[in-house]
């Protein structure tokens, strides 16, 4: 078994106990009770704690020690954070430990597909500050382009695309490549340093996706029917996001993003069920694709 395998066996497993956690020793009999695990030999208590480190500098995670007032236990640490990728990183982990335990579970099992097959190199090339090559074919181009010596700042998922953040030119503003647009990633032997000024939660301040542009940031306020709140309020549309009026028909949410295409699309996705109270533009700008869809709808007379 390769040691990823036992980072997942070991996060999954940490992971179901929940808040109480596990003991070393409970830790080491479900191990030595696993059959997928009789491959590694018995369990080592030296071996857990190497990979108790190994699995925060890969993943994130940290495996934290507590007193119960018993004895010492290790569960998954909570830090207080909102962080989006800790969570998806250990959903997937125990998905992937579900699916492998079981063949006739994973046919029941439906996930949307992401491009992420060239995760992998471009992982290393953020941990180890590697420069990386690679080919990049826009949508609207008819040309593809190719970047060498590209400088990988950071990578975010959105709507299940990753996009790669970083630049070419050092002395220019970095950049956002789809990867399902890169082709011929190669990661190359070049080392750069990268840019202490850079923060991936700065440079998407107050945006609702992946698109960056001149607008201010605003307070929009949305109006949203009843039921639709439900889920607007389980799944926030913005980290800012937070409920200012309830009742029995609808709910106020109020949040200070910058109105850019991919937030305009996002409340025409949501339908009659939101309406933009504030402010005045974005009520406007949503009003004319409202009358665009209209008119494309409009019966012939013909």
């Amino acid at each position: 078994m390769n040691v990823l395998k036992k980072y997942i066996w070991l996060v999954d497993t940490i992971l179901r106990a929940g808040e109480k956690g596990l003991t070393l020793e409970q830790i080491g009999d479900l191990w030595d009770r696993d059959d997928a695990m009789h491959d590694n030999g018995a369990f080592s208590n030296r071996s857990f704690h190497r990979h108790r480190g190994e699995i925060q500098d890969v993943f994130g995670i940290e495996i934290e020690c507590y007193n119960s007032g018993i004895d010492y236990r290790y569960r998954i640490a909570d830090d207080g954070k909102n962080d989006y990728f800790r969570r998806w990183m250990m959903n997937a982990i125990a998905v992937n430990r579900i699916v492998a335990d079981s063949r006739e579970v994973s046919e029941l099992i439906a996930v949307e597909s992401s491009q992420d097959s060239l995760l992998p190199v471009l992982l290393e090339a953020l941990k180890t500050s590697r420069m990386v090559s690679f080919d990049y074919k826009p949508y609207w181009a008819d040309h593809t382009s190719h970047y060498f010596n590209f400088m990988s700042f950071a990578l975010k998922m959105f709507e299940r695309r990753w996009y790669l953040i970083g630049k070419y030119d050092a002395t220019k503003p970095c950049k956002i490549y789809a990867l399902d647009r890169m082709s011929d990633v190669e990661l190359q032997e070049e080392n750069y340093v990268r840019d202490s000024r850079f923060g991936v939660s700065e440079m998407f301040d107050g945006t609702y996706g992946i698109i960056i542009d001149d607008a201010p940031v605003e307070s929009v306020w949305l109006k949203v029917d009843a039921y639709q709140a439900n889920f607007v309020r389980s799944l926030p549309l913005h980290a800012s996001q937070h409920e200012i009026k309830r009742n029995d028909r609808y709910s106020v949410f109020a949040l200070r993003v910058r109105p850019t295409f991919d937030f305009k699309q996002k409340i025409l996705s949501l339908g009659a069920t939101v309406e933009v109270l504030k402010p005045k533009s974005l009520r406007d700008d949503i009003r004319g694709e409202i009358n665009e869809m209209i008119n494309k709808y409009k019966d012939d007379d013909d």
